[in-house]
Parts: structure tokens; sequence; C-alpha cells
């Protein structure tokens, strides 16, 4: 699925992104997606500026990258566009969001970049003034998502409303989700009623129609094997 028309490499984080792949190793193609606010801005809107450029690449790769972004000399810094390299469990989103991803080839860099709806259901994690701001941007640019269909998404991705291990750094979705209902449509949610509930629901019906169609026998059979 294409929900852009091109990369806007003249945008902070397409600069940057060149000098970085300029000082990858040339004998081999890498794989990278960017998350965060970068795909907005190269992809929907140059002017929506972000500190950094976040991006996970393959496990084996992910210190050949962080290496290369030394080398361009993109590490943090005070006062200056950095990217940081993360691990793919960082972007925590749809789990339909590789399906609608865009992607295209740049020298030896296979380059996605997310969907703003994934993007954008990834900062419901931390839901700060900024992440607000990239919402209205979609929305005001897109005209999507609508109310209903961020309530389908997130049904979706209802594993996300699962409770966070203590060590985790994230934030409460749950509250954040009412947040942005508050700050976009001007209404509270119920999200155990109307995101959680439906979603489990769904899904239960899934696991015993599977259920009904497979001999008890077979069903027994795949339990000691898993």
């Amino acid at each position: 699925m294409s929900w852009t028309t091109g990369i806007d490499w003249t945008a902070p984080a397409g600069v940057a992104l060149k000098r970085l792949f300029a000082e990858l190793p040339q004998d081999r193609e890498f794989q990278i997606t960017l998350f965060g606010s970068s795909p907005l801005q190269i992809g929907l809107e140059k002017s929506f500026l972000s500190a950094d450029v976040d991006m996970f690449s393959t496990e084996e790769d992910t210190e050949v990258v962080r290496a290369a972004v030394h080398r361009a000399g993109l590490d943090k810094a005070e006062g200056r566009l950095y990217v940081e390299v993360c691990v793919q469990w960082n972007f925590r989103t749809s789990p339909r969001w590789s399906e609608r991803a865009f992607r295209t080839q740049v020298g030896n860099v296979a380059l996605t970049l997310p969907h703003p709806i994934d993007i954008l259901i990834a900062k419901l994690h931390r839901l700060a003034d900024k992440d607000l701001a990239a919402f209205r941007l979609v929305i005001a640019r897109m005209g999507h998502p609508t109310e209903d269909e961020m309530r389908r998404e997130l049904q979706i991705a209802v594993d996300l409303f699962r409770p966070n291990f203590d060590e985790e750094m994230i934030g409460d979705i749950t509250t954040n989700t009412r947040v942005l209902w508050q700050e976009l449509w001007g209404k509270d949610i119920n999200v155990r009623q109307e995101i959680i509930a439906p979603a489990v629901a769904l899904r239960n019906k899934g696991y015993l129609e599977q259920m009904a169609r497979e001999p008890y026998s077979d069903q027994l059979r795949k339990a000691s094997e898993s």
C-alpha cells in the first residue's frame, strides 16, 4: 500500500539519511525501517520537525548501522538532528503495519516507511504535545483516521492494551487513548467497552469456531505438540 508519492530528501531527516546511507558498507543490502516522526516529515510534510530519526535494521546489522551513524556524525548531541538506532520491538503498533508500509530502494538500502496510522498508534504510548500534533497533521493532510477508523484500528491492535512489565519505560496507553479522544473528538471513550471487549469477543469467536470445526482428538493432538 503506497501512502506517499515519494520521499522528500531535502527535509532534515532526508538529508541525514543520505549522509548515513553514504557511510554504510556497499558490499551488501541493508534493510532499514523508520518510525517516530521522521516518516511523516519526509513522506508527508517537510515542516514537521523532530529532534531525531528513529530507525531499526535487522538484528545482525544493528551494530553496523550504529557504526555508520557515528562515522556520519549523526550521534546524539545537543542542538542537532541525530539518528537513534533502535530494535524492532521499540516500534509498538498494529500487527498490520508491515502489510501497508511504503517501501523503496535507495542504493543498497531497502527503506521502509510505516503507514501514518501505524506511526500514530505507536505514539499513543507517550502522547506528548508533539504526538498530538502528529495526529492533527495526518488528519489535516489525509482526512484520516476518523473516530470510527481509529477505534477499529485499536481493536485490531488490542494487545497493546495489555498491562506493561514494571521494567518497561512506556506510558499508559489506556489513559492516553482517552486523552486522544478528548483532544480530537471532544468526547470520552470507554476503552474497555469500546475497544478491548469487542476485540476480545471477536478473537474468542474465531477460536470457538475453529474448535467446533476440529474433532476433539485433533485438538488434543495439537495441544500435545505445542
